[in-house]
């Protein structure tokens, strides 16, 4: 079996991905909401933006090549460009409010990156997409890669850096057929098909169904087969008449549109295995919708490919119950080590955990000295390179930035800060989600720095009065 989750690189929090699991899991369960299909469009009103595409609220630009914004299409609209179908459309009315209903339809691009591309969501978020549809906007350095499944067939049988093998009993796997260099791209992959979230648990039954059957039967045959071959899950299926959603809660990682939560499902993608310590991590960018996977350290040829399903860092209890929610028990070496050495890890990631608390807490307090944060900062990084946790440093160089602010050393907090923000690049592109709390750290620097200078010339001027 495998699954390509949410990205847990920078982060240290399980809430969304945890949530995630949940929501998939429970989508076969009736729900209070009512569904119709749709004759009207009910959708919430846009909030526009000057300069931007006024349907918009949350001022994406024009798309390329375009010198009119994309507009909400549904299936009372006369032009669906530049979908190859007729969105089929259905309302999802509030059980607790009748004079409120989302249009949720199903929109399907059966060229995308060469595969096809389904997605279930409402007319502004798949608006949202029309400019990533574009093939031209994926960079050459991802199109024409080894690793990429849109590069020529002959480029990728050649240099190719992996293969799909039975990996007993975890199902299919993604094996090295050659060494691949640390930070080098594994695979580069694109969605084949993407839902919101919240569909799931808002839209009836029989309904989402009908949207499911679309989005699948829509797609090419290729893609079809592709996505029905994909592993269902350790857990039985009770209801075949929804195997699809078997498919999305073993198989899915989370995404956003326009800070919208949605899932997504990878072909390829979704058979790298899990492990606690991975050899990869990816990467999305939402203006490509690429997919990369790249490597943590180099990766021998016969390695098998490995990412964590969870995020990073977290102790073994929590991992194995985070690790449930998507049907199997993780037999990976670090959950599978002797009692000590499993007591030993969490004591640490633990103390990881303190001492991100301290730094934070610290500082907003005032508390902090450069003794104290020179031994935290020491301590920490003891303990990040001996539990291989080095990604979670996008996070933890932010705090010991803000802990250096807090006590007015600027040259060691712009440092901190310019090693998070690297880190985030590097680890989450430079489309990462975090990219508002760097602008506002560094920001926080100029800002206190000027206070500074300003209070030091006050001091100097009342000093100069007084002769």
């Amino acid at each position: 079996m495998g699954s390509f989750k949410r990205s847990a690189s920078c982060r240290s929090g399980p809430a969304l991905l945890l949530g995630l699991a949940v929501a998939v899991a429970a989508s076969t369960d009736p729900k209070t909401t009512t569904t119709t299909t749709s004759t009207t469009t009910a959708t919430n009103a846009p909030l526009p933006r000057i300069g931007q595409c006024s349907w918009s609220r949350y001022g994406y630009p024009l798309p390329m090549g375009l010198d009119v914004c994309p507009l909400p299409v549904t299936d009372q609209s006369a032009d669906y460009a530049p979908w190859s179908f007729p969105p089929f459309c259905v309302q999802a009315v509030d059980a607790n409010d009748t004079t409120t209903a989302t249009t949720y339809c199903v929109y399907t691009a059966q060229t995308f990156r060469g595969r096809g591309l389904s997605v279930i969501s409402t007319p502004e978020m798949a608006a949202n997409l029309v400019a990533a549809l574009d093939d031209t906007r994926v960079p050459p350095r991802l199109r024409d890669h080894p690793a990429s499944s849109m590069a020529d067939r002959a480029v990728r049988a050649a240099a190719g850096p992996y293969v799909i093998k039975n990996v007993p009993p975890r199902g299919k796997g993604l094996m090295a057929r050659r060494r691949v260099p640390k930070w080098e791209q594994a695979l580069i992959g694109f969605p084949i098909m993407i839902a919101r979230m919240d569909f799931l648990e808002v839209v009836a039954p029989a309904a989402r169904k009908q949207l499911e059957d679309r989005a699948l039967h829509q797609l090419p045959p290729a893609a079809q087969t592709a996505i029905m071959a994909l592993a269902h899950g350790n857990r039985p299926i009770v209801d075949r008449d929804f195997v699809l959603e078997h498919i999305f809660r073993a198989n899915i990682f989370g995404i956003e549109i326009a800070d919208v939560s949605h899932f997504a499902l990878q072909v390829e993608g979704s058979r790298i295995n899990h492990e606690c310590r991975p050899n990869t991590f990816w990467r999305y960018s939402q203006s490509s919708m690429a997919h990369e996977v790249v490597a943590f350290r180099e990766i021998n040829m016969g390695e098998e490919f490995t990412h964590s399903y969870v995020p990073l860092g977290l102790p073994h209890a929590e991992r194995t119950e985070a690790i449930s929610r998507w049907g199997f028990a993780c037999s990976c070496p670090l959950c599978t080590a002797s009692k000590q050495a499993i007591f030993a890890s969490d004591i640490r990631r633990r103390r990881l955990a303190e001492i991100y608390q301290a730094l934070e807490s610290d500082a907003a307090e005032g508390l902090h000295t450069r003794d104290k944060i020179e031994a935290l900062v020491k301590e920490m990084m003891l303990l990040i390179n001996g539990e291989d946790l080095v990604v979670q440093l996008c996070e933890y160089y932010a705090a010991v930035a803000r802990a250096y602010l807090s006590i007015e050393d600027f040259e060691e907090a712009r440092y901190y800060a310019g090693q998070s923000e690297e880190f985030w690049i590097r680890y989450a592109t430079e489309e990462h989600d975090n990219r508002d709390a760097v602008r506002e750290l560094w920001t926080a620097i100029k800002t206190k720095e000027a206070e500074k200078l300003a209070r030091r010339r006050r001091q100097e001027e009342a000093q100069s009065s007084e002769f």
